[in-house]
């Protein structure tokens, strides 16, 4: 009866360990993605830097840059790390590694309380970052998404970087809250860029964007500078009832639709050398605050 009892104890303490493993236990999240399995964690708190460069061979692609891929569909749901995610890495030998994801990268309902760094990464599946919190730094430069991305009701704390990205699919920040500094500059979406009821609470610098499908940004809220110049929107761009502190579409190309109905501007609204394409838009705004070309 004796060891009856042990062998009942073992195997409690066993099913509690394993209840409270972090993914660098038992069987690890790095051995998953070696063998090119799917990491799917829900519940979790990772206490532990999650280094997507470190978990595969790197390969060279160019003179000091290098690449690691990532076979697994990656899922996390509902977790909290306490230390930086990071897909791009600039060794002390000055050498970059970038990660390449060849399936879905899902960080949903996640809160990040250290930096988080995607910069140069390519993701071929879905990239799901929906209800996540960014606590500090988020940077997205550079950033390939060859699927649909949704960051819908996502909230960044700290300032985000996404320079330079490109969205061949469809690119959803609908509901989104941006606490500090963002930048989209120069990046490409090839496919609707959904922007609706979203918050800047800071500046936002979407200048030379490039935008091949419909753009929605109703509702969204702009409570500091916000520039859009240099910007293309070869289809219908929507901007029905957005609030306004000091916005700006200077030498911008609307080749669809523009639609500006029921703007709210506290300082100015400007499209100084713009150019609409279909049909210029009625803009019922007091006249000192609307800056347009003569």
């Amino acid at each position: 009866m004796k060891y009856v009892v042990l062998i009942w104890v073992a195997l409690v303490q066993m099913s509690c360990a394993t209840q409270n493993s972090s993914p660098n236990e038992d069987r690890s999240m790095k051995d998953l993605i070696k063998n090119s399995q799917s990491v799917d964690i829900n519940d979790k708190t990772i206490n532990d830097i999650v280094d997507f460069t470190s978990y595969v061979d790197k390969h060279l692609i160019s003179e000091g840059v290098y690449q690691v891929n990532i076979n697994s569909n990656i899922t996390f749901k509902n977790c909290i790390f306490k230390k930086p995610v990071i897909a791009y890495k600039r060794e002390e030998n000055g050498n970059i590694v970038l990660t390449s994801f060849k399936g879905t990268i899902s960080f949903i309902d996640c809160i990040f309380k250290e930096d988080v760094n995607f910069r140069g990464s390519s993701i071929y599946g879905r990239t799901d970052f929906t209800g996540s919190t960014f606590n500090l730094n988020a940077n997205f430069e550079e950033l390939n998404c060859h699927e649909n991305a949704f960051f819908n009701k996502t909230i960044f704390e700290g300032p985000l970087r996404f320079q330079n990205a490109f969205f061949n699919q469809k690119a959803n920040f609908m509901n989104a809250g941006f606490f500090d500094s963002v930048s989209f500059q120069s990046s490409v979406f090839n496919a609707e860029l959904q922007f609706s009821a979203a918050k800047f609470y800071k500046y936002a610098d979407l200048t030379l964007i490039d935008c091949r499908a419909k753009v929605l940004f109703n509702y969204a809220e702009f409570r500091d500078n916000a520039e859009l110049s240099h910007s293309i929107f070869f289809q219908d761009f929507d901007f029905v009832s957005t609030k306004n502190k000091t916005t700006n579409f200077d030498n911008c190309r609307f080749l669809g639709l523009a639609r500006f109905d029921k703007t709210e501007v506290v300082s100015s609204l400007s499209f100084m050398e713009s150019y609409f394409l279909l049909k210029t838009p009625e803009i019922e705004i007091p006249s000192q605050k609307l800056m347009v070309s003569k």
